[in-house]
């Protein structure tokens, strides 16, 4: 059972690894990925960058995501992300990510990206806007050492190591508060990781989607999502409520594969704490806890 289990993760990974991570935060997660076209925060670099744009004046939001990957505690997720508007630079958001796969200690793989994002408004009135974003990747790939004579590592040969550098893009837009339209690009610059015959081209991957607002406590969304190369469509739908001014509860499924999230919020003043879990068609539950709080710059 363990070896069927092992040979199943392995597949997943393969076909949508960190660097196409579609759930990096309990928001992602607990909407099972239908987050296009969501109201921008803290993770737009990660969801949509046009999402910058609706980042709070004067205000530094830090915000700090920990998981492991279907419950092994070999395989950690750290997320962190600092997301402000500023005088000169304006909406802006840098982040890091971290995705590494151990054995008994010892680093068989490790993924690390840093990204820069930033958003811009094309139109905004009181009726309707339209915002642009991107976001730059320099993803670092290192590998441990291979097993050698002793089969643990302590003899083998260092591995190589590998860089790149990706761009993704969005788009977002929004009429009368209650409806809005999201677009994502991930990887629209094709770039690559590796040289010679171990290259291999980041995933490339499309989300479209639109959030409806019946009311101001209350957002529906749907979302197909497409990987380039794949016949394969996701199509993703989620519900967000805001229970009070305290507590928000998210709620979602998508399909092929079929997997179902949920997930809770606590704000107390500028400081927020949330839990989130993502169900999997074969592998156990994906468990996640986000931390975050926003610091005024220069004073209120």
């Amino acid at each position: 059972m363990k070896l069927i289990y092992f040979i199943l993760l392995i597949g997943t990974l393969y076909s949508q690894y960190i660097s196409d991570n579609t759930y990096s935060n309990v928001e992602s997660s607990a909407m099972a990925g239908a987050v296009v076209a969501e109201r921008g925060g803290a993770w737009s670099i990660f969801i949509n960058p046009a999402g910058i744009v609706e980042t709070k004046q004067k205000k530094l939001l830090i915000a700090a995501s920990t998981s492991n990957l279907y419950g092994y505690s070999w395989l950690p997720l750290r997320n962190l992300t600092f997301t402000s508007k500023l005088p000169i630079l304006g909406n802006i958001s840098f982040a890091m990510q971290q995705f590494e796969t151990k054995y008994n200690g010892i680093s068989l793989s490790k993924e690390q990206i840093i990204s820069f994002g930033k958003g811009y408004y094309l139109q905004n009135d009181k009726n309707s806007n339209l915002s642009f974003g991107h976001t730059i990747n320099i993803i670092t790939w290192n590998l441990g050492k291979s097993a050698g004579l002793n089969g643990d590592g302590s003899d083998g040969l260092i591995l190589s190591n590998a860089q790149t550098i990706s761009l993704d893009i969005g788009f977002l837009s929004s009429l009368r508060n209650k409806f809005r339209f999201g677009a994502y690009l991930k990887n629209i610059s094709s770039s690559s990781i590796g040289k010679g015959i171990s290259s291999h081209t980041l995933p490339q991957r499309i989300n479209v989607g639109i959030t409806y607002l019946p009311a101001p406590f209350l957002s529906t969304s749907i979302v197909s999502e497409h990987l380039l190369g794949s016949d394969n469509i996701q199509t993703k739908a989620a519900f967000k409520y805001n229970l009070n001014s305290n507590i928000i509860l998210y709620t979602g499924a998508q399909s092929n594969p079929n997997r179902f999230g949920i997930g809770i919020k606590f704000i107390l003043a500028d400081k927020f704490v949330s839990y989130g879990l993502l169900s999997h068609q074969v592998l156990p539950i994906t468990h996640q806890v986000n931390l975050g709080f926003s610091l005024w710059l220069i004073g209120k």
